[in-house]
């Protein structure tokens, strides 16, 4: 069965959602000032250090579950329509979260460089995760048989 234009779409997806998730986390580890938003001389460092080290299993999870998608949806099997769709709101859900840390904590303000990386992340995030779950909809009753 040929996939759909939009599945595959899906599927390059989950492939920068699995690359993008590792590259993060790889730079918080090795070169934290590329990614973090906050430098240690910030009053609130200890704080955003402590609420972003919760999320490496969270992520780790997204992670997985676009890998497995990927791999499933490339066969056109129905455990990777399933496996996308958790990637997908996981995604969003680690969004809203971001975004709310971030404003309850003023991390835009001022509006740095840092704080443009971190917006565009949570960007990115939001509107990946309901893109893949809108385009895996449309076409389940071609990848569930």
């Amino acid at each position: 069965m040929k996939r759909p234009t939009n599945i595959n779409i899906v599927i390059g997806i989950g492939i920068f959602t699995v690359v993008a998730m590792i590259a993060y986390w790889f730079a918080w580890f090795v070169t934290p000032s590329v990614v973090q938003s906050r430098t240690s001389t910030d009053s609130d460092y200890a704080i955003y250090v402590a609420y972003e080290q919760a999320f490496p299993l969270p992520d780790a999870f997204v992670t997985l579950a676009a890998l497995v998608g990927v791999i499933g949806l490339r066969k056109m099997r129905d455990w990777g329509f399933l496996s996308m769709l958790l990637a997908g709101g996981g995604a969003f859900f680690l969004g809203l979260e971001d975004l709310l840390y971030d404003l309850e904590h003023n991390m835009f303000v001022p509006f740095t460089g840092a704080a443009g990386i971190e917006l565009a992340i949570v960007l990115v995030i939001m509107a990946l995760g309901p893109t893949m779950t809108i385009l895996l909809w449309k076409h389940r009753k071609e990848i569930i048989q």
